[in-house]
């Protein structure tokens, strides 16, 4: 008899679960039909999962939300119909409602699983109550914004038995899971740089929450500080930490005067190598007032140790492709972290992107009395 298959609860309606963003740039080019929905289809056509369930905060928002989902999944691959049977919370006439989630947590049986992509300093609150109900969580990074909540949220999964887990789809990445590896034959750490960066459209997207409940570094910069942590932390430790802030331009850009946005986020770590005491340097700078570019988010970094050095540039891949298209003339292409392209049968073949895996990971990290074996 086979295992039971998990339903799925994906807590949060925003372009990375549904590909819906409510602005004139619309989503962003590497992820134009969004990462979460568009797996959990998937995985429902293959037999691996059963009901969707979606909740937001915004009940009016969701008869655009199924409709960007029909248009950008059900109706370009073949199977993918069922995206269309998600139900979705809370109602469509509910301008605002903060605790929706609840109402589709009552939905899951425990065992089921959950995504959050919502506002950072919502995570708490919505991990919190899913794992209560006994159920598995992945949710984004950061997954909250202090030690103490993170050391809370430990807990209430021990208590409850269910997975916790941080969308660090990054570690997928095969170029990364290369570094990662290399590194231990690189002496011990000393030192890191990396930069991620976006284009000034990402501020229209997440403008209700920059500079005021999260910033740019927890959005970004923390893909590569966890690479870093991933490469050193078995040998080395951060010891001290400083951060520094440009503004200006995303108060500018957005019109905005009631709270300071920062444009640019450094942060300089000083790092301790646990077996003679030697230093490293860490520095992460993140940025979302990039102009429009050949990539979305330009991203490299540059991993020193004391007998080897790494350097990976994850925007250009030697892959580029050019149109005569006036919105978006020349690319640098990276179906490495999604693949949108339908095959030649209609069908999604999106499998093996590191951003498709690092959601199906959690499904396949179930207790074996929770999921079934053939995947």
């Amino acid at each position: 008899m086979g295992k039971r298959v998990v339903n799925a609860l994906m807590v949060g309606a925003g372009e990375y679960t549904t590909g819906s963003v409510f602005t004139a740039a619309g989503a962003a080019p590497d992820k134009p039909a969004g990462v979460v929905a568009i797996t959990f289809t998937d995985l429902k056509r293959r037999g691996r999962i059963n009901d969707m369930y979606l909740a937001d905060a915004v009940g009016t928002r969701m008869p655009a939300v199924r409709d960007t989902m029909r248009t950008k999944i059900a109706e370009k691959y073949k199977g993918m119909e069922s995206v269309n049977a998600i139900k979705t919370f809370p109602n469509d006439d509910v301008a605002f409602d903060a605790e929706a989630y609840k109402l589709a947590i009552a939905q899951c049986s425990p065992g089921d699983v959950v995504t959050i992509f919502t506002p950072d300093d919502t995570h708490f609150d919505i991990a919190k109550a899913c794992m209560e109900a006994k159920l598995h969580v992945l949710v984004a990074k950061p997954a909250v914004k202090t030690l103490d909540k993170h050391l809370e949220l430990i807990q209430v999964a021990k208590e409850n038995n269910v997975l916790c887990c941080v969308e660090y789809h990054k570690r997928f990445d095969p170029l990364y899971t290369d570094a990662r590896d290399r590194g231990d034959s690189l002496g011990p750490f000393s030192f890191f740089n990396a930069t991620m960066t976006q284009p000034k459209a990402q501020l229209d997207t997440f403008k209700n929450w920059a500079g005021k409940s999260s910033d740019i570094s927890y959005y970004l910069n923390s893909h590569h500080i966890d690479i870093c942590a991933w490469i050193a932390g078995k040998s080395s430790r951060p010891t001290k930490v400083t951060a520094f802030a440009a503004m200006g331009a995303a108060n500018k850009y957005l019109n905005v005067s009631d709270r300071k946005i920062e444009d640019t986020i450094t942060l300089t770590t000083e790092w301790e190598n646990k077996e003679d005491g030697s230093k490293g340097i860490g520095i992460y700078t993140a940025s979302w007032i990039a102009p429009k570019s050949d990539s979305h988010t330009q991203q490299n970094f540059h991993y020193c140790g004391q007998n080897g050095e790494i350097r990976v540039n994850q925007a250009r891949r030697g892959y580029e492709m050019a149109m005569d298209d006036e919105q978006r003339p020349f690319a640098n292409l990276n179906p490495l972290y999604m693949k949108y392209t339908p095959g030649k049968d209609g069908y999604f073949c999106g499998q093996n992107g590191y951003g498709y895996r690092s959601i199906r990971k959690i499904c396949r990290s179930l207790p074996t009395n929770e999921r079934r074996q053939d995947y």
